[in-house]
């Protein structure tokens, strides 16, 4: 794939609910949405636990990609608020594989892969999804080596869990998008 864009994951830690949450990203994203560029937000399931309740994504063209999601003085956390910013870095896509046809109620597993991974194929062969997109890290600076975004029916997604947590050096998120009105 051509390294034409650069996806910048910005992930959130804080037990902010998502109405108390959405003011607060709104104001501090607003200086990268444009009408090329609208961000989108995932949001971890109920149900589960992971380190990043919240994980914003940006796509841009590797010429006019912006590192900064904040001014330096208030880029780790929400000013009057109980939300860590975690910078990850900027990636790009190498692989977006399509396995199988998208089912209804599909949600996000979020694979966070460091640096030492050698055998990045063994992701891509494991069963049970219908879309992987396989993010590299653009900078040496980034968090992980991979980010990989598997898109998977409610049902598929335990086992695939399951299988991806017997990785060593995997964090793992399941999350679904957030309907957030751009203005």
């Amino acid at each position: 794939m051509t390294h034409d864009t650069i996806t910048q994951f910005v992930c959130f830690i804080t037990n902010l609910n998502f109405d108390d949450f959405i003011p607060a990203w709104e104001h501090f994203s607003k200086e990268l949405k444009s009408k090329k560029n609208n961000p989108a937000l995932l949001m971890q399931i109920a149900e589960t636990k992971t380190k990043y309740r919240y994980i914003s994504q940006h796509e841009w063209p590797e010429k006019d990609f912006h590192f900064s999601f904040m001014n330096e003085k208030k880029a780790e956390h929400f000013p009057d608020h109980n939300a860590r910013v975690v910078q990850i870095g900027g990636y790009t896509l190498v692989e977006n594989i399509k396995k199988q046809p998208k089912e209804e109620h599909t949600i996000k597993l979020l694979a966070f892969i460091g640096h030492n991974e050698t055998d990045i194929a063994f992701y891509s062969a494991l069963p049970g999804y219908h879309q992987l997109r396989i993010h590299q890290a653009y900078y040496e600076s980034c968090m992980y080596g991979f980010v990989l975004q598997y898109s998977v029916s409610e049902t598929n997604a335990p086992e695939l869990l399951a299988q991806l947590k017997q990785r060593a050096g995997v964090e793992l998120g399941i999350y679904k998008e957030a309907l957030v009105q751009h203005a």
